[in-house]
């Protein structure tokens, strides 16, 4: 059986690393708010996806298309395409912009090749492939494009994925270190610090940590931007929804804000020895050698790490020690 204490310390470590994570997370959605992250990773994969030639205008008139632009507000590109739509206005581009789709797959071929934009460069030779591929089915040859667009659109995830980790590592490594968040010192703190070790089992035990993590913005879920809207309006329409567009955007980093600065100061509350300067009024680092900044580094690095990766990983782990920490859970009552 494991000591108690060693396991009540684990509780504690993690309890603040999903804190820290979490913290990490609402940051993150606030910088992916402002520099609009989202949409502009879609805007570089379609462009990747939808190579044109000079100038990639077949990505551009795929943006301008009412299936597309209806997406999002005035003066923005949309952050999610449904394939649907992707298709359909891809369709309609490369058949010359007519508004109407030949009635089979034949047709919709020949009628590509004859228009000619597009169909020599290298989307369009992708595309021609797929449609010859479905023969005459015109309902394959639209699935075709639309896994075409979902494989892409998979790739263009991964993309975002990557981006946002490296943001949330850094991100970690200024919170970690501006608020001088040391696992090494915590541990060994908690360790000699009985109380303190207590009233952290305390606190995680009493946390409403899963309304917390429902809290967090759901990396999957199409954004708000992306609701369907007529592209044509009139003037003072069109100005009024980017004014509620504005609004809607400064409220959501609004809420972002409000939400790191209330997991910093649930973080102080724990009354761990966090931040760089003592009760006292001392400096943390007085008095340090070589080797003590080198363990401190060490610490904040620790932390660092544990706050990129997530708060779903160190949340699930939170309650495998609960259930550790309470010699597993209690066998179920007989349905009798």
């Amino acid at each position: 059986m494991l000591n108690s204490s060693i396991l009540d310390i684990a509780l504690g470590m993690v309890f603040l690393f999903v804190l820290v994570s979490l913290l990490c997370s609402a940051v993150n959605e606030m910088l992916a708010q402002v520099f609009r992250m989202r949409s502009k990773n879609l805007e570089a994969g379609l462009g990747n996806l939808l190579q044109s030639g000079e100038g990639n205008t077949l990505a551009d008139d795929l943006y301008k298309h009412p299936l597309i632009n209806g997406l999002s507000k005035p003066g923005q590109k949309p952050s999610y395409i449904p394939p649907k739509n992707f298709t359909l206005a891809l369709m309609d581009i490369m058949t010359g912009n007519t508004g109407k789709l030949p009635s089979d797959n034949k047709a919709l071929i020949e009628t590509i090749e004859k228009q000619g934009l597009f169909a020599k460069t290298e989307a369009g030779k992708s595309i021609i492939l797929l449609l010859h591929e479905a023969g005459n089915d015109a309902e394959k040859a639209r699935k075709n494009l639309e896994g075409w667009y979902n494989d892409a659109m998979d790739r263009v995830g991964g993309w975002y994925k990557q981006k946002t980790q490296i943001v949330i590592f850094a991100v970690a490594l200024i919170v970690c270190t501006a608020l001088n968040i040391d696992a090494i010192k915590i541990s060994q703190t908690l360790w000699t610090d009985i109380a303190l070790r207590q009233a952290l089992v305390e606190a995680a035990s009493s946390t409403d940590i899963a309304g917390l993590m429902a809290q967090q913005p759901a990396e999957q879920k199409p954004p708000a931007d992306g609701d369907d809207k007529s592209p044509e309006l009139p003037d003072n329409q069109v100005e009024a929804d980017t004014a509620t567009t504005r609004a809607d955007a400064i409220k959501g980093i609004e809420q972002s804000a409000r939400t790191a600065g209330a997991l910093i100061g649930q973080i102080r509350e724990l009354h761990l020895p966090i931040g760089w300067k003592k009760p006292d009024g001392q400096w943390a680092f007085a008095g340090f050698g070589f080797m003590e900044w080198l363990v401190k580094i060490l610490g904040i690095l620790i932390t660092t790490f544990a706050g990129s990766l997530g708060a779903p990983f160190w949340f699930q782990l939170l309650n495998k020690i609960v259930d550790l920490r309470a010699a597993g859970k209690q066998p179920g009552k007989s349905s009798s």
